[in-house]
């Protein structure tokens, strides 16, 4: 049952920060979306600040508890690391939140998040090709291929259309690893 519970998480972390960051959104009217960072919601000082940043907390949380769904998913030993690299990656969503763009610490935590929300795909992928799920193996790994080649090479016209197409990228993983198990 709670494992049934714990499956939901993935999706619930996502529509979380949907929510959130789109009312971050919608009470910024100086913010766009082919101009800004999405931390720029988050920056100290800025009105409605907080919305933006205890969204990525909340949606945090979500996500480590996610991370015991996927570790049942994915029980062998790469998919042990793997998991844990991605509960390093949701704590650094928190601390996005926690350290919000004006901070000594949220370029390294943004990257950071990023780099192994990404680096998870890839590991993820691996995993499940290595517990004979070649399938969703094969698209997590072309989502972690698509994730990078899309950072380095397209030339995006701001950082949060880049950051939505990376989040667009995990969003697509965690729907192949929520129907991965026939459950």
């Amino acid at each position: 049952m709670v494992n049934r519970l714990l499956k939901y998480f993935g999706l619930i972390t996502f529509f979380t920060a949907f929510v959130g960051i789109s009312i971050a959104i919608a009470l910024n009217p100086w913010f766009d979306l082919t101009k800004n960072a999405l931390s720029d919601l988050g920056r100290v000082g800025r009105e409605y600040s907080y919305i933006f940043n205890y969204t990525l907390i909340i949606s945090s949380l979500f996500a480590i508890a996610y991370s015991f769904y996927i570790h049942r998913l994915v029980p062998n030993k790469l998919g042990c690391i793997t998991t844990g690299i991605y509960i390093v990656g949701a704590f650094s969503l928190m601390a996005i939140g926690i350290f919000p763009e004006g901070t000594k610490l949220h370029g390294f935590v943004s990257y950071e998040f990023f780099i192994l929300m990404s680096i998870s795909l890839l590991l993820y992928g691996i995993s499940l090709i290595q517990l004979r799920k070649t399938k969703d193996g094969v698209i997590l790994v072309s989502l972690f291929v698509a994730s990078a080649l899309g950072s380095y090479f397209i030339r995006w016209p701001s950082v949060a259309l880049l950051e939505i197409f990376n989040i667009i990228c995990y969003f697509f993983g965690f729907i192949i690893l929520f129907i991965s198990e026939k459950a």
